[in-house]
């Protein structure tokens, strides 16, 4: 509901009461930070969970991706991809859809679909939503597709 530092203190409420926040719990205030564009607040929670030995997943990585790539940080976001690489956390479909979508934005099509040439290669396929930023990307290009080049 955009209440980022009712999220941040209930957080620190339950600290404060023994209980130790799970995972769940970070990535829900991540998500929520990043989603309000507090990209730092959520690097410091993510710094942090991992400093109290909690092991990021796919959603933690995907919530901060999303964020950097809503602000255009490409150089985080590679930074944040290599990690999960060197962790050994995979990307999913959301991640996947996150990051064509970010270079169909850009105008960057040829390395959307490198992207999901990677993804259908580790035997993701592609769902409504990559079709939707592929089309939406070419529109933005004024390149337009036949039905055939998606299918076939």
């Amino acid at each position: 509901m955009g209440s980022t530092d009712k999220a941040v203190r209930f957080l620190r409420l339950m600290e404060g009461r023994g209980f130790e926040p799970n995972i769940v719990a970070y990535n829900t205030v991540i998500d929520c930070l990043c989603k309000h564009g507090l990209l730092k607040e959520a690097l410091d929670l993510f710094s942090e969970l991992k400093v109290k030995g909690i092991r990021p997943n796919t959603v933690t990585y995907t919530s901060l991706i999303h964020g950097m790539c809503n602000s255009g940080q490409k150089m985080e976001v590679t930074r944040l991809l290599n990690e999960m690489v060197d962790n050994n956390i995979n990307l999913d479909i959301v991640t996947y859809n996150i990051l064509i979508d970010a270079y169909c934005k850009e105008g960057m099509i040829s390395e959307a679909e490198d992207i999901v040439d990677t993804m259908i290669k580790q035997g993701i396929e592609a769902d409504v939503v990559t079709y939707n930023a592929l089309i939406n990307g070419n529109c933005l290009q004024n390149k337009w597709i036949k039905p055939e080049e998606f299918c076939g």
